[in-house]
């Protein structure tokens, strides 16, 4: 069997009480204080994942891409791990791939898409705000997957039938629409992100021949409260995050 893996000094940790959690970077001599106690980190050092602090009170576990994600900086909103999987999935990106991305933010679609082209694949992110572009560098640094991301300020010059899949989440995309076509290899997918119904209609009508509008959708996700004899949907869900429209490149 393999060696189970030891918490070691600098390694991420997701520490979980009951339904509220803290993303903690391992060090000696230092200390996180939560509503219940003083979390000695040094303690953790030697640790298997999944075990509990000294005090019983909190699990230890080792956090996933998502869990890293969801504690991103941010300058702007993320696109949220319900879109981004399916987008990943309709866009069939995968190892080797190619990707463009109009609209870096803080770089959380940037970090899915990295872990899904790996090994031997890129994400070439483009955003018009530089400060943007910088928090997302750290984050991106911050999970792992800084060799498989390039960044870039847009300036609407991309190389021509080169992409395999584009997502674009920048402000008014129907008038980055005869861009997205060019950068794509003919046939490949396009994903706009949006979140309005007018953004969506001004959108379908810049298509004309350049793309084929495969489907528009709204993903939920409504979790549960289960308790014996009281299982019911949770009182509070996340409501609309985006329209997501998927279309594909005709010549």
């Amino acid at each position: 069997m393999p060696e189970e893996e030891k918490i070691k000094e600098g390694d991420y940790v997701l520490i979980v009480h009951r339904n509220k959690s803290w993303l903690l970077k391992v060090r000696k001599d230092q200390k996180f204080q939560t509503h219940l106690s003083t979390i000695d980190l040094s303690e953790l050092i030697g640790k298997e994942f999944g075990q509990t602090t000294q005090d019983g009170l909190y699990y230890i576990f080792k956090p996933t891409l998502i869990d890293l994600v969801m504690k991103f900086e941010r300058g702007t909103q993320i696109v949220y791990p319900k879109d981004a999987a399916y987008t990943i999935l309709k866009m069939n990106i995968g190892p080797g791939k190619t990707v463009l991305e109009l609209g870096t933010g803080s770089g959380a679609m940037t970090a899915y898409m990295a872990n899904f082209v790996r090994p031997g694949g890129e994400v070439q992110t483009f955003d018009v705000n530089e400060d943007y572009i910088n928090i997302a560098k750290k984050n991106i640094e911050k999970v792992g997957l800084s060799d498989y991301v390039k960044f870039g300020i847009f300036t609407e010059k991309l190389n021509e039938n080169y992409y395999d899949a584009a997502f674009i989440d920048l402000g008014d995309p129907w008038k980055l629409v005869h861009i997205v076509w060019k950068s794509l290899k003919p046939g490949s997918m396009a994903a706009f992100l949006l979140p309005t119904y007018n953004q969506l209609e001004k959108l379908y009508s810049s298509f004309e021949r350049k793309f084929y509008a495969e489907e528009t959708v709204e993903i939920m996700i409504r979790r549960l409260q289960v308790a014996e004899n009281r299982t019911r949907p949770q009182n509070f869900i996340t409501g609309h995050t985006a329209f997501l429209t998927y279309c594909r490149k005709i010549v």
